[in-house]
């Protein structure tokens, strides 16, 4: 199938992102990065505003494709544990720059974590019932020990083998209730 143009836009965006940071995203940047022109680009997303929020969106329904997949089916047809694996397994390699910096992005704009809310409530635990009992707390801490591995080698200088990280994702996975 061939990709939209606005499909090419939010790609290109999210390579911006990549390379250069949230700030990098401008209509004269993207359109050079695109190949597109400005008054293009804005007849897709008319302001900054809106491209963001193209950009937030397109992320998390990337990301609910991949827990569909990883959990072989929705959120709503699989049992609590089939979702938590799902999540583990997306978030235990290291998230790409632009992605860590567009989950940092949601929080300045209750527009931008809209979005990634309706995945979290889908497929992640929620941390109220993690006092309820030791289920709900081992299920919650699974998913900060997805967190951690997600995020792990854009905080540290050392950054986890290969190796090491597939034995720290197993363990993980060991500690779904």
């Amino acid at each position: 199938m061939r990709t939209s143009k606005r499909e090419q836009i939010l790609a290109d965006a999210v390579g911006l992102i990549e390379e250069r940071g949230i700030e990098s995203v401008t209509f004269e940047n993207l359109a050079d990065a695109s190949g597109l022109s400005k008054s293009g680009l804005i007849y897709h997303f008319p302001s900054r505003h809106e491209l963001l929020l193209g950009i937030h969106t397109h992320m998390a329904e990337v990301w609910a494709e991949e827990l569909v997949e990883a959990a072989g089916g929705a959120a709503e047809d699989v049992s609590e544990a089939a979702r938590l694996r799902a999540v583990v397994v997306t978030m235990g390699s290291n998230a790409p720059r632009a992605e860590l910096l567009m989950a940092l992005d949601a929080g300045t704009h209750p527009d931008f974590s809209a979005p990634w809310a309706r995945v979290d409530q889908a497929w992640l635990p929620s941390p109220e019932p993690a006092t309820d009992s030791e289920q709900a707390q081992a299920a919650y801490l699974v998913r900060l020990m997805a967190d951690g591995l997600w995020m792990h080698d854009h905080l540290h200088e050392r950054h986890l083998p290969d190796k090491v990280r597939a034995a720290l994702i197993e363990s993980v996975l060991a500690r779904i209730p």
